[in-house]
């Protein structure tokens, strides 16, 4: 009896012949190339590397993206986002994959406006290994999930080349955000790509309303969060898991500057590190509202090492 196999060969209509992981490719392939040649935003083109979409917008716009698609990025493309909602991911179930590797990942750019950003408007679509530029002042928000299931993993956001190039917000959620995940993703906001000091304070990288059930792990947070690197408002988050993240808030002051989260919030605050430059208070780093503290270290002196955030358990 022949090897079974999880490979399977499927013939994509306009497409080049493809065997793929059916678990990881349920249903079409597309690709984006903003440099290739042969590419263009029209019907016909996506379906091959070779002749791909010049751009994620267009993917998404065209319609012709269908749940369980997978939409690859290749190396090196590059991508301006310079309007409200310039991305509107607004097909379900779509994961959108960057190739490549360290700054030949691909490049999405915030510019020409503060209001710049991507719309997350349907459920459970992933974005993995992309860059994530800032190139304008303040910008306001540039990731807004209005959707359930959304996962971000393994990208990067940056400043570009000037102090004030930061996001005041980096990741805003509404009510309808349940199950959001942001894992593994790294969020540079004291320095930009060229090494200039970002000088400009933005308010929180991650604000939950509502968001029940999200997920925020392994994740690198810097810069200078004048309300709180993670910050819950308005809304209840309830069952959140806040996990294994190095934070580092410059900001000075008397703010829960790690975690804080509205009245109503439970879930699980644990393994978080790193440091806030509040210097008087320690154990008011991390408002955790109703969820479970375990093992939150940090330092609020930079010649000091990390302490316990919250009363030992007896």
């Amino acid at each position: 009896m022949p090897t079974r196999s999880i490979l399977f060969g499927i013939q994509q209509p306009g497409g080049a012949l493809s065997v793929i992981d059916l678990e990881q490719h349920p249903r079409d392939v597309w690709f984006v190339d903003a440099s290739a040649a042969g590419g263009g935003n029209t019907v016909g083109h996506g379906q091959h590397p070779d002749t791909p979409f010049l751009s994620l917008a267009y993917a998404f716009s065209s319609d012709l993206l269908g749940a369980g698609d997978v939409v690859y990025l290749m190396p090196g493309h590059t991508e301006s986002v310079s309007a409200a909602a310039g991305i509107d991911a607004d097909i379900a179930g779509v994961k959108v994959i960057g190739l490549g590797f360290g700054r030949n990942r691909p490049t999405i750019t915030f510019d020409t406006i503060d209001s710049a950003d991507i719309d997350i408007d349907a459920a459970n679509i992933t974005f993995q290994n992309i860059r994530f530029v800032t190139d304008i002042a303040s910008c306001a928000a540039p990731i807004d999930v209005n959707a359930a299931g959304f996962t971000i993993e393994d990208c990067d956001f940056y400043g570009n080349d000037a102090a004030d190039e930061t996001n005041l917000i980096t990741i805003i959620t509404d009510a309808n955000a349940d199950e959001l995940t942001v894992r593994r993703c790294t969020f540079n906001y004291l320095a930009a790509l060229d090494a200039t000091p970002i000088t400009t304070t933005s308010t929180e990288c991650i604000r939950l309303v509502g968001a029940d059930r999200a997920i925020i792990e392994d994740n690198y947070i810097s810069g200078d969060f004048t309300t709180s690197a993670i910050n819950g408002i308005t809304t209840a988050s309830l069952d959140v898991q806040i996990l294994r993240n190095r934070i580092h808030n410059i900001a000075i002051e008397n703010i829960a500057g790690v975690v804080d989260l509205v009245a109503g919030c439970n879930g699980i605050i644990g393994h978080n590190y790193g440091f806030i430059g509040y210097t008087v208070a320690l154990g008011a780093v991390i408002d955790p509202s109703s969820c479970a503290m375990v093992q939150n270290y940090f330092s609020n002196v930079v010649t000091e090492a990390a302490g316990l955030v919250g009363t030992a358990s007896t």
